[in-house]
């Protein structure tokens, strides 16, 4: 048999049965109708509301969130191209170099940061263009150690209570840390 043949074949056949179908299925709708019980219709779904606003408290505390982790990534790693593209999103512009000779300062002496602050927002106020969130740090398990020996430095471990103002400047529609200050008295959180 030809392929072609056998093609036609399988044409007939497939409209064979499609017939034998809709006939099935016309012979089935000339009864009288069935009682069926339908679903209830649903009602109809409120929309979502859309989340509230981000408050510029938030958005101030977000800033600080993100400098904290990007100042954290920046410091260990151990180069000054990658710790400048890591602070730039969240440390105003005249501020990036001092920070990362600071850091570079730190990775001379063969030393890393280890552990993790803990942040406790006491407060976030917003004067204009500026805002200064008070917070009362927990950095008592981070400091500085030894990259080589992992021994801890002497001196370089933080305290529970670290009494800690920063400012942020909104500049081009994003909060950005202009400086910390330490307070000289303890904090509770």
């Amino acid at each position: 048999m030809s392929s072609s043949y056998c093609r036609l074949a399988r044409i007939r056949r497939g409209l064979a049965c499609l017939a034998s179908c809709l006939a099935a299925v016309v012979a089935g709708c000339s009864g009288a109708a069935a009682h069926v019980q339908l679903p209830p219709k649903p009602h109809p779904v409120k929309a979502a509301t859309a989340s509230p606003a981000v408050t510029p408290q938030q958005q101030v505390v977000a800033s600080l969130t993100g400098y904290t982790a990007a100042l954290r990534a920046a410091n260990a790693s151990g180069n000054a191209a990658t710790a400048r593209r890591l602070l730039r999103p969240y440390l105003l512009a005249a501020r990036v170099d001092g920070i990362v000779a600071t850091e570079q300062a730190i990775w001379s002496k063969d030393e890393t940061p280890y552990g993790q602050d803990i942040l406790h927002i006491l407060s976030v106020q917003i004067v204009g263009n500026h805002a200064f969130v008070h917070d009362c740090d927990n950095t008592s398990g981070s400091g500085l150690a030894n990259v080589a020996t992992g021994q801890l430095v002497p001196g370089s471990a933080g305290i529970p209570d670290l009494n800690i103002v920063t400012r942020l400047d909104l500049v081009s529609g994003r909060w950005l840390v202009a400086f910390q200050v330490i307070e000289d008295v303890p904090c509770k959180a």
